[in-house]
């Protein structure tokens, strides 16, 4: 029983540790910079940095309501039929317990806590795997974006070009984990090797979801998520493009293109607090290479994230409401 309280405590201590030492770097990085003084951030923000906010927000949420109505689609597939303006409400409360929980992760547990209590017991699963497949697109399809970007614009820079490797790898990975998800003879293999590793009752449940993922082999669903994820992650980049230019970094397009999507992989593992340390310790080195100074770089991130919280209050305010756990009309449930 000892061990098992040790545990999560011993969890935290290792994210704690993984969030501050980056995150030292990242101060000393700035205040090592030469004549750095504390007046330097305040100067970052004027009259001109208001427009260049609002765009960022306004880029955010338009992207939460392309990711929802992605995340709708996935659930339909599986015969869960929740109203647009229901799953909207679940989306912001999710993303309310992802700034606040290691690893944004934590919203993706809560929405699949909330469609439960909203479609009833058998869309556990529905939820589970909608919630699932729908992160891993959007990482997949960001990595995309770099990958483009890359071919495009910074194939001619060998110092630049090196940072190709990792979306390369990246992508790879997901296109193994996708074939293996979608295709049934992998899927029967995979599920071969983890019944020698697993215990059965967990393989057991590996197996439904991997039937479930099998709702998802269409193409029609298929140019419809890459038409929404291309729109959703082009406006988070967006975000930080804005956030960029808010705090007077005069930077292409192109270079946020290239380096957001690295930045979002890190952020997504559920290796830290919220994200913070790895995530701008990472932007932070490799805005170097384009000529960003330390602090602009990394104020960038944290601005960006503030856009999110901004956004994400509204799902605290349908959360404290209790508009997340009530259940849906009868009409609205699973087929």
């Amino acid at each position: 029983m000892k061990n098992n309280r040790m545990k999560p405590f011993m969890v935290f201590c290792l994210k704690l540790v993984v969030t501050l030492v980056p995150a030292y770097f990242v101060y000393r990085n700035i205040v090592l910079a030469p004549d750095w003084n504390v007046g330097d951030l305040y100067e970052l923000f004027t009259v001109k940095s208001v427009l260049p906010f609002v765009l960022a927000l306004l880029c955010l949420g338009l992207s939460n309501f392309t990711a929802c109505l992605q995340w709708k689609l996935l659930l339909e597939r599986q015969n869960v039929h929740l109203s647009y303006g229901r799953l909207l409400k679940l989306y912001y409360v999710g993303l309310f317990f992802n700034n606040f929980m290691p690893g944004n992760v934590g919203g993706d547990a809560k929405k699949v806590y909330d469609i439960r209590m909203q479609g009833g017991q058998d869309t556990v699963g529905a939820g589970l795997t909608a919630t699932f497949f729908d992160r891993l697109f959007g990482l997949f399809f960001i990595t995309l974006f770099a990958l483009a970007v890359g071919f495009l614009f910074f194939m001619h820079d060998a110092e630049q070009r090196a940072f190709m490797w990792p979306s390369v790898w990246i992508c790879l990975g997901f296109c193994a984990l996708f074939a293996s998800l979608f295709s049934r003879r992998l899927g029967r293999l995979l599920c071969k090797i983890m019944a020698k590793v697993f215990p059965e009752k967990v393989n057991a449940r590996m197996l439904r979801m991997f039937e479930r993922f099998q709702h998802f082999r269409s193409v029609k669903l298929w140019a419809s998520i890459s038409s929404l994820s291309a729109v959703t992650q082009a406006l988070r980049i967006l975000v930080h493009f804005f956030c960029g230019i808010a705090v007077g970094v005069d930077l292409s397009i192109s270079w946020y293109f290239y380096y957001i999507p690295l930045v979002a992989i890190i952020s997504a593992l559920p290796i830290s607090i919220g994200g913070f340390g790895p995530r701008e310790l990472l932007a932070q080195s490799l805005f170097a290479k384009a000529g960003v100074p330390n602090l602009e770089s990394v104020v960038i991130q944290l601005l960006a994230y503030f856009v999110s919280l901004i956004l994400s209050l509204f799902g605290a305010f349908v959360f404290l409401l209790g508009g997340s756990a009530k259940n849906a009309d009868p009409a609205e449930k699973a087929d």
